[in-house]
């Protein structure tokens, strides 16, 4: 028996129909069993961070700790799509010799007698569209852009980067942060050293209150540790059997990640706590024979060698590796005549510190932050310290170097000795008495204004860096020493891009700048 009721809980069709016409029932659900609104999603407003070097290029959004991507420019990346031929198991690569290879691995370089701008700019076009489109998936140019670039880049290059930026996608500003800057930031640090141990040169950049005060730079980086290795990988290979010595590839990549997991796993520089084992392990005379078991094996570290198909086990000597990692980046201890851009890593560090005030000195020495590739070599931050302490023991903060220096300073000691005497006994004068008022006081005083301070020493500080350093700054809204507006750029280039100062009350009523401030704006240090 059928009833014409309907149901409480599931309204008839008659009466749904005469409700009017046909429509969608109200999607409103309740703040308390609902999602979170498109009010706590990403803001559109939100900057974009860009940190790009000459190897690869970082992206995400600011208040992240860390980039959504990393792209490095490699050969790989600029091959057309669907193209899988290396991928084949008959597949030959192009022998070539690392210094020519590693031309294909960089973005720019700094001597630009042979750099292609056009194709510069084809390589970071496509880099960034594949930022936008893969990984941030946001419009590209909606918001705001901040780059983060080293202190020192070639105007050409530069102005090639803005150019691409503000004509193929509609930027209204760009920001530009320098990296050295954004590493102390990142450390949660004002003032510091920072060493670069980047590609191509190895940057030391000294920052007071956030500013550049100094600058220096070294070609021992590691670019050139990666042509020392490759060129200990080629010995390795030679000595191997005629029968698979060609079949052992040896190309860029391999050499980069043998010094990637080599220096993670502490192979490139002796420990030496391991070294003085060895040696007294050797020195027994009961154990000799496991001795040298143990430090063979010890000397040598064995790796899976790709070949054509597979890979074969090849022993690598751990002092070759050693020797071209100090021959490379750490140096001598005592080099007399250095060349200005071929000076070691240690050396270069104390000769920044040399240069700078006492007490901007006393400051940055125990904020030393490392950054860059060549920090991820285990022990090598470490070593550079260690060499510049014992160059600061030995020498002081005193330029001055000679075989007579020793007996001047010996003769001026005598003196400070003698001048350190009390004056009643210098001119036998009467001692005053025991219970002299003044006398007393003096000491109480004395006591009171000794100096108890910790003597300074070389101190390293970790940081996140300098991605990071900008994600932090962009959140907390600080204004960018260099805004470089999109109508004034495409109008005057370079010079468009305008460096705030601080103005006082004259120079805001006549509009000109006072003497000693300069009207055009780098990256680097003012020096």
């Amino acid at each position: 028996m059928t009833t014409t009721v309907a149901s409480a809980i599931r309204p008839g069709l008659r009466e749904r129909q005469q409700s009017g016409s046909p429509h969608t029932p109200s999607r409103y659900i309740s703040s308390v069993q609902s999602s979170p609104g498109s009010s706590f999603f990403r803001a559109e407003e939100d900057p974009i961070i860009i940190e790009l070097d000459a190897r690869e290029l970082n992206a995400g959004f600011q208040g992240e700790s860390g980039p959504q991507c990393t792209i490095p420019f490699t050969p790989r990346n600029s091959r057309r799509i669907g193209d899988y031929r290396e991928y084949l198991p008959d597949y030959k690569r192009r022998r070539a010799e690392l210094q020519t290879r590693c031309k294909e691995y960089e973005l720019w370089r700094n001597d630009l007698s042979d750099v292609n701008l056009g194709l510069l700019e084809d390589k970071l076009e496509r880099a960034v569209r594949e930022v936008y489109n893969k990984h941030l998936l946001v419009d590209a140019g909606a918001a705001r852009l901040v780059l983060v670039l080293p202190s020192l880049v070639p105007h050409p290059i530069l102005s090639t980067i803005l150019t691409l930026l503000f004509e193929r996608w509609k930027y209204s500003s760009v920001t530009l942060l320098p990296a050295p800057a954004m590493t102390i930031a990142a450390a949660g640090l004002r003032s510091g050293l920072v060493v670069d141990l980047g590609w191509e040169e190895t940057v030391i950049t000294a920052i007071y209150e956030y500013r550049e005060v100094q600058v220096r730079r070294s070609t021992r980086a590691m670019k050139a540790l990666t042509l020392k290795v490759g060129e200990v990988l080629g010995i390795v290979r030679n000595e191997q059997d005629v029968q698979f010595r060609d079949t052992l590839l040896l190309d860029f990549d391999f050499v980069e990640d043998f010094i990637d997991r080599a220096g993670a796993c502490h192979a490139m520089l002796v420990d030496v706590d391991e070294d003085l084992v060895t040696m007294v392990e050797a020195m027994q005379v009961q154990q000799q024979a496991d001795s040298k078991s143990r430090s063979e094996n010890r000397a040598k570290i064995v790796i899976d060698w790709p070949t054509g198909t597979s890979s074969r086990p090849i022993a690598i000597p751990r002092h070759a590796l050693h020797l071209a990692c100090v021959d490379a980046i750490v140096g001598k201890k005592n080099e007399t005549r250095p060349d200005d851009h071929e000076q070691s890593v240690g050396q270069l560090l104390y000769s920044t510190l040399r240069s700078l005030s006492s007490d901007v000195r006393a400051i940055c020495m125990p904020r030393i932050v490392f950054s860059g590739r060549g920090a991820r070599v285990a022990g090598l931050s470490q070593r550079i310290l260690d060499t510049t302490e014992s160059i600061v023991s030995q020498y002081g903060w005193s330029a001055v170097r000679g075989n007579r220096l020793p007996v001047k300073r010996a003769g001026l000691a005598e003196l400070a000795q003698a001048r350190a005497a009390p004056a009643d006994a210098r001119h036998n004068l009467n001692s005053p008495g025991a219970n002299d008022f003044v006398e007393e006081r003096l000491a109480k005083q004395k006591s009171k204004d000794v100096d108890l301070s910790v003597p300074v020493a070389l101190r390293q500080v970790d940081t996140l860096g300098p991605w990071a350093g900008a994600s932090l700054v962009a959140s907390l809204k600080a204004k960018s020493f260099v805004e470089i507006d999109r109508e004034k750029f495409l109008s005057h280039g370079l010079s468009g891009a305008q460096r705030e100062f601080e103005t006082n009350v004259v120079s805001q009523r006549t509009g000109t700048v006072r003497s000693g401030e300069r009207a055009s704006w780098t990256l680097a240090g003012w020096g």
